[in-house]
């Protein structure tokens, strides 16, 4: 037990530090919060204020202490490099704060489609349907599922089907060139020829 905890000892210091330094991420988050306290929306003007007022007491930190000089180079580039885009869902209403969301959406999408098809990867599924696989909810029932389609309008089917349709067309050309090349160019060369004698 004595061994245990003198060894515990040797690590007190750089647990402390650490410890110390998460903090900062801590807080740096809780800035960054879209809501106050109280739940009301917080303005793009008083999340800077905060955020600017926080580096710089970051800063200070550094000139004091300097072996937490890298870790508040490393915080206050990464908060500069993504200034231009920090602010974005305090301007413009419903805009989320982060993509956390998209990312756990992706990764549900992904895994069901692994439970689906069996296949590790799912590159050709979301290259096939792209921006359509966002509308496939696989806790939806058809009865929900058919409901929601009655509210589209006929010519917004039609559009988005051609739209899927062009997109099919291409990785279907694209699936011929890479698999089977000589009937690829065949194809490519009589229609070339039946061009060229209906022009004539």
């Amino acid at each position: 037990m004595l061994k245990i905890t003198a060894i515990r000892q040797d690590y007190a210091e750089p647990y402390a530090e650490l410890k110390r330094q998460s903090t900062w991420v801590i807080e740096l988050a809780r800035l960054l919060d879209p809501e106050d306290a109280q739940g009301q929306p917080r303005t793009v003007r008083q999340v800077k204020r905060e955020i600017k007022q926080f580096l710089a007491r970051l800063e200070q930190e550094a000139a004091e202490r300097s072996t937490d000089a890298k870790i508040i180079a490393s915080i206050t580039k990464a908060v500069r490099h993504r200034w231009w885009g920090l602010f974005t869902c305090y301007q413009i209403p419903n805009v989320p704060s982060s993509n956390n969301d998209l990312e756990t959406f992706f990764r549900d999408m992904k895994h069901h489609q692994r439970r689906i098809t069996g296949r590790k990867s799912v590159h050709d599924f979301i290259l096939r349907y792209g921006p359509f696989a966002a509308f496939i909810d696989y806790a939806e029932t058809f009865d929900n599922l058919f409901a929601r389609l009655r509210q589209v309008r006929s010519e917004d089917f039609q559009q988005a089907h051609d739209v899927l349709q062009k997109v099919e067309t291409r990785l279907k050309k694209l699936y011929r060139f890479r698999h089977h090349p000589n009937e690829y160019y065949w194809d490519l060369e009589s229609r070339w020829e039946k061009a060229n004698s209906s022009s004539r």
